[in-house]
């Protein structure tokens, strides 16, 4: 079969809070005995002030959305979801109910399949409004908003209006690198229609403000001073290495190479790794205890409970806290195995906590995180170590 072609209907480049930038293209080239109009919406990461605004809002908001084929019944689900996202995406409905009522009224056909695409705060927004569109939840609303008041919704009812509230549409996700969005069974409920690739450490799907709160917490107890002394130590003596008799060398010439104001020798780093170990030891005292100092099965939770504030109060900030928001959908996880790119199906609860690490950041970024594990995974199904997904296209073109 023939490649899909596609047109561009709409595109928003600009974005507010709650309001993602997006495009509509529409499939030109779809076979006359399919009964489906096909859309596409890629939306957009983050990328702008507007869009760290719809980020930070992560509060785990309550959501329901009531359960496929039972709508009659009052039947749903309920949950928590991230608060920005689902506005996000109840913008991405209500914005283009009319003309997607319009395009399936000019195409004759019997209803609409969306295939939403997305990245970031894309992929929360799609996963709201796939979920909006399947469950039919924003009809529901609107058919209850009409009946508070009946008498003014008979007088001023378009019938054109009424028609974009039954559009029957059908709605898919693919999402890269998708926030913590939807509590357990909510995220459970999706996993027919909604797929989340997760590069490795990328750090967004795992964030939420409890993981935020556990991390700070698991930071605040790290012993790291033995770590520090040791990089600093491993700094000086390469120093040591490099600057020791360098400026007393010659150069061929007899001139000096350098003249360096100081010499690095063995006492002159131990009077620095005392000033380090003082320094250390006023950030982190010697009486708050290691992980390792505690008995085997003790907590310092434990160890803490005796410790009071405020007339006795205890101390109970220090409690970790349980992640309510998760990945949505079918969760495929790839990750580094040492000697290449691997991948495998994860529960959404997999992604509970952040996982520290060095690529955590530029995982979650498209070029230096999802492309590049496409394009390793890519040269290992190829066997070409030279793939490029620039010069496939071109093969492909020169081959029609």
């Amino acid at each position: 079969s023939s490649r899909p072609h596609w047109e561009l209907l709409f595109c928003d480049t600009q974005s507010r809070p709650n309001q993602p930038s997006h495009f509509l293209a529409i499939q030109k080239n779809s076979s006359k005995y399919d009964d489906a109009l096909h859309i596409l919406m890629v939306v957009r990461g983050t990328k702008s002030m507007s869009d760290l605004i719809t980020d930070a809002m992560m509060e785990a908001t309550d959501y329901e959305i009531p359960v496929p084929g039972n709508d009659n019944n009052g039947s749903s689900i309920r949950g928590k979801a991230h608060s920005g996202m689902i506005q996000s995406g109840q913008y991405l409905v209500q914005r283009h109910k009319k003309l997607l009522s319009t395009l399936l009224k000019l195409s004759n056909k019997q209803k609409i399949e969306v295939t939403l695409i997305g990245h970031s705060l894309g992929a929360g927004a799609a996963t709201i409004a796939a979920m909006e569109w399947n469950s039919k939840a924003y009809l529901r609303r609107q058919r209850q908003q009409k009946n508070d008041d009946s008498s003014s919704t008979r007088d001023n009812t378009n019938d054109d209006d009424v028609e974009a509230y039954n559009i029957p549409i059908s709605a898919h996700v693919v999402g890269f690198g998708c926030p913590a969005l939807l509590s357990e069974q909510l995220s459970r409920s999706t996993r027919d229609y909604v797929t989340t690739v997760i590069a490795d450490a990328d750090f967004i799907p795992r964030m939420s403000g409890a993981t935020l709160v556990n991390l700070l917490l698991d930071l605040r107890k790290l012993d790291y001073r033995k770590q520090a002394e040791r990089d600093v130590e491993q700094a000086l003596r390469e120093l040591q290495t490099r600057f020791t008799g360098y400026s007393s060398s010659s150069s061929d010439n007899g001139s000096e190479k350098n003249s360096l104001p100081f010499n690095i020798d063995d006492d002159d780093i131990k009077k620095v790794m005392n000033f380090v170990h003082s320094g250390l030891e006023k950030v982190i005292p010697s009486s708050t205890p290691s992980p390792s100092a505690f008995p085997p099965g003790q907590e310092q939770n434990e160890i803490d409970e005796g410790s009071n504030t405020d007339g006795g109060r205890k101390e109970n900030w220090e409690e970790r806290m349980k992640p309510v928001l998760f990945p949505p959908g079918t969760c495929i996880h790839f990750y580094r195995d040492g000697s290449g790119i691997d991948g495998t199906y994860v529960p959404c609860t997999f992604f509970n906590e952040i996982d520290v690490a060095r690529t955590m950041v530029n995982d979650h970024l498209i070029s230096s995180g999802y492309r590049r594990i496409f394009l390793n995974l890519m040269r290992d199904f190829h066997r070409d170590d030279h793939f490029s997904f620039e010069s496939n296209k071109m093969n492909d073109s020169t081959s029609k």
